[in-house]
């Protein structure tokens, strides 16, 4: 019987393994990513949203916009190209997504402006002008 040496450090290795796992769990339930990954970035002028949305055609898009978030959702459609009997293989994820993005700064919502091309979702908002506070000055009585 050979002799292994004793490392204090390989359990917690396991341990790491282990937890990297579970926390990877929600991707396997809903097969893989079910919300678009963002990007989002602001110029001095303007907030820009860039959306991850391949295989999503233009009207399966709805965007939502505020003074302070941009909503987008849609529907991932699956082909009728083949029967459920036939599939070897299906990681792609199909059906409704939804994700809430909070900007960085106030925008002027009615000035935005969208473009989808080439699976890449992309909106640009003009900022709003930094408000004063909506605060008042009372007397005190």
């Amino acid at each position: 019987m050979a002799l292994v040496p004793w490392n204090p450090f390989r359990d917690i290795d396991n341990i790491g393994r282990e937890m990297s796992s579970w926390l990877d769990f929600p991707s396997k339930i809903f097969g893989g990513v079910s919300t678009p990954r963002v990007d989002v970035y602001q110029t001095e002028n303007d907030v820009i949203v860039k959306a991850e949305i391949p295989g999503v055609s233009k009207e399966d898009l709805n965007v939502f916009i505020d003074e302070d978030s941009v909503r987008i959702s849609g529907q991932t459609r699956r082909e009728n190209e083949f029967k459920d009997e036939d599939v070897y293989r299906t990681e792609r994820y199909y059906g409704n997504f939804s994700r809430t993005i909070p900007l960085p700064a106030q925008v002027k919502s009615d000035k935005a402006r969208a473009e989808y091309k080439d699976g890449i979702l992309s909106i640009t908002v003009p900022k709003a002008e930094p408000s004063k506070g909506k605060g008042r000055r009372i007397d005190i009585q």
